[in-house]
């Protein structure tokens, strides 16, 4: 009864104090799955849509974005990175629970230049081999985190 309870709450909060970014994230998610055939799965609270090839992943509130990781059918399929993925974007929607529409702003766009930066920057791509580093960010890092202990509380 809890975990509904809190499930009703998160998607009130969401849709309120988070819509900024949950309302474009669901239609975006539903263009996905029509026009781009993405596959929708169950991510906690939330839903995450793998639509595309070998690409990490988006948050747009209480719907996530990722690459095609979790289909067998897939020439990316990684099980291991798709749960690794999907707790991550997760977390993000954690944090858009606490900051509402200040996410855009305080984790969203910093985090998308820290994913740019990270896919562009050649040079030191060495220093960034490991999870640690894309975790080393209080935004990532807490994302992450949060994202896996509530994943694993609500899936036990």
């Amino acid at each position: 009864m809890k975990k509904i309870l809190l499930g009703i709450l998160y998607w009130l909060v969401e849709l309120t104090w988070g819509a900024l970014l949950t309302i474009p994230g669901l239609l975006v998610s539903l263009f996905c799955i029509i026009f781009l055939h993405g596959k929708a799965h169950r991510n906690g609270f939330s839903y995450i849509v793998e639509v595309g090839e070998d690409w990490g992943g988006l948050n747009l509130g209480a719907v996530s974005l990722c690459g095609g990781y979790a289909s067998k059918d897939s020439k990316f399929y990684n099980p291991k990175w798709f749960q690794k993925t999907r707790r991550h974007e997760f977390g993000h929607s954690v944090q858009t629970l606490i900051f509402g529409p200040f996410q855009l702003f305080v984790v969203s766009i910093p985090s998308a230049i820290r994913y740019w930066y990270d896919v562009l920057d050649t040079k030191h791509i060495e220093e960034r081999s490991s999870p640690l580093w894309y975790d080393s960010i209080w935004f990532e890092g807490t994302a992450t985190k949060w994202g896996t202990k509530w994943i694993d509380w609500i899936e036990k």
